[in-house]
């Protein structure tokens, strides 16, 4: 007779360890191999192709995680799985170049409406002056688009590593009003214009990108999309400093001030901006100043690097301002944001 095997006993869950916590493992372990030139842990790899050095990144939009049916059009849908990837081209300074696409769908999904998401992903692609060039079709049990994006890097590189003491935080555009869209989309109430377009089809700073890199004035970037506070907690630890944060510095749209406030925290934390957090050396800050007509978009001071580490945040008076929440975690959060 033989003994039943005993049962293994259960090892902690991914929502135990949470995003970061098993990212924080798996890339440590990560062999680098040759011709990657920086490796997992920034917004995208540096890969040496022949003569050429590249960025390449991976990211993906899932049904109920980050849009419930009805929030998005199909060709929206399309468009922002692309925009989302750029970002992270924009925040290392680079140029979209070409893609390829992953597209899961149920048995069940319309034909015209992977059609419509289909062409919203060539027409954000050709937005961006790059080509759509291959891809897959699965089975799945909801709707999922996921693209691998390959760019230009620029001759300069910048990371999250480079911020250093007495740098100063600054950051593009306005951040809270796609939060805020979910918000309102969530509890059934109407949404503003404006705010459910930066929603549903984000901008990339390319062109900000691009510049602030070419520049030589910034010392460490990173874009913003699970958050304010945490996005830029992770550029603190790849750069190993803290960072101090004036909240009622931070830009908010008119429409998000006139919904929310100008002090509620959701723009700290909310996600999905899809803006440029970028760290300048004090002496290049004249320099910064004159070349802001160059960016193509608002450009905002909103703190400093600090010796200390993690971020503190605090009001116009030094008071620390507590947060429900840094940002997003996909496997401690809810439906994202």
């Amino acid at each position: 007779m033989v003994a039943p095997m005993p049962r293994a006993r259960p090892g902690r869950t991914i929502a135990e360890v949470g995003e970061f916590g098993f990212l924080e493992r798996a890339l440590a372990q990560a062999p680098v191999g040759r011709g990657t030139l920086v490796g997992p842990g920034q917004d995208c790899a540096l890969i040496r192709c022949g003569a050429r050095r590249c960025l390449f990144t991976v990211d993906a939009l899932v049904e109920g995680v980050h849009f419930e049916p009805g929030w998005l059009s199909p060709r929206q849908i399309g468009r922002k799985s692309f925009l989302v990837n750029a970002s992270d081209i924009a925040a290392m300074g680079g140029r979209p170049r070409f893609c390829v696409v992953n597209l899961a769908v149920p048995s069940s999904y319309p034909a015209r409406d992977l059609h419509a998401v289909q062409r919203g992903i060539v027409e954000a692609a050709q937005r961006c002056e790059a080509s759509v060039v291959g891809g897959n079709l699965t089975r799945a049990a909801q709707l999922s688009v996921a693209i691998a994006l390959l760019g230009d890097a620029p001759k300069r590189l910048v990371t999250r590593q480079g911020a250093r003491v007495g740098d100063l935080v600054y950051v593009t555009g306005t951040l809270g009003d796609a939060a805020l869209a979910v918000r309102l989309l969530r509890a059934a109430r109407a949404v503003p214009r404006s705010v459910i377009r930066r929603f549903r089809e984000p901008t990339p700073r390319l062109q900000a990108g691009r510049r602030l890199v070419e520049s030589a004035l910034v010392s460490a970037m990173i874009d913003v999309s699970d958050g304010l506070v945490q996005d830029l907690g992770h550029l603190c630890a790849e750069s190993r400093v803290g960072a101090c944060i004036d909240a009622s510095a931070v830009p908010r749209s008119p429409a998000y001030r006139e919904a929310l406030g100008a002090a509620d925290p959701l723009a700290l934390h909310g996600g999905e901006d899809y803006e440029l957090l970028c760290t300048v050396p004090e002496r290049n800050v004249d320099r910064l100043e004159r070349r802001r007509a160059q960016l193509g978009c608002a450009l905002t001071r909103i703190g400093r690097i600090t010796a200390d580490g993690g971020v503190r945040v605090v009001d116009a008076a030094g008071r620390q301002v507590a947060l429900g929440a840094a940002g997003f975690d996909h496997f401690r959060s809810g439906l994202q944001r």
